[in-house]
């Protein structure tokens, strides 16, 4: 099991967060990467997202830029695996949500906007 990083879930900026966890805020769009989440959240406790990637990357992240914790989701990829992954999340407000695949060291993102319509307690 690995180890908890801390570091990795503090209240910051979403700048502050993708300096803490990916050690850059220097991200390139990319096409080849889709987030699929309701424009609107009725319940932002469960707000499902899905990742679609075609490109064969080493890490997933995903990040909510308003959300006290920005960092929700770490995920290790193995194998060249071509990362499909869904998931719900707990967003405090609308927000970006920001999904980055790192391959060769660079880091690859795509984002969307989820309007919040009900926050969850």
């Amino acid at each position: 099991m690995a180890a908890w990083n801390e570091k990795h879930f503090q209240q910051v900026s979403i700048d502050k967060a993708f300096l803490d966890v990916l050690g850059t805020k220097d991200l390139v769009k990319s096409g080849s990467i889709t987030i699929a989440a309701p424009p609107v959240a009725s319940d932002s406790s469960a707000v499902p997202v899905e990742i679609i990637s075609g490109i064969r990357g080493d890490q997933l992240y995903l990040f909510v830029e308003r959300n006290v914790t920005p960092l929700v989701l770490s995920c290790a990829l193995h194998g060249g695996a071509i990362p499909f992954l869904a998931l719900t999340v707990k967003m405090r407000e609308s927000s970006l949500l920001y999904a980055v695949i790192r391959e060769g060291g660079k880091y690859h993102m795509a984002s969307v906007h989820v309007d919040v319509a009900v926050q969850a307690c």
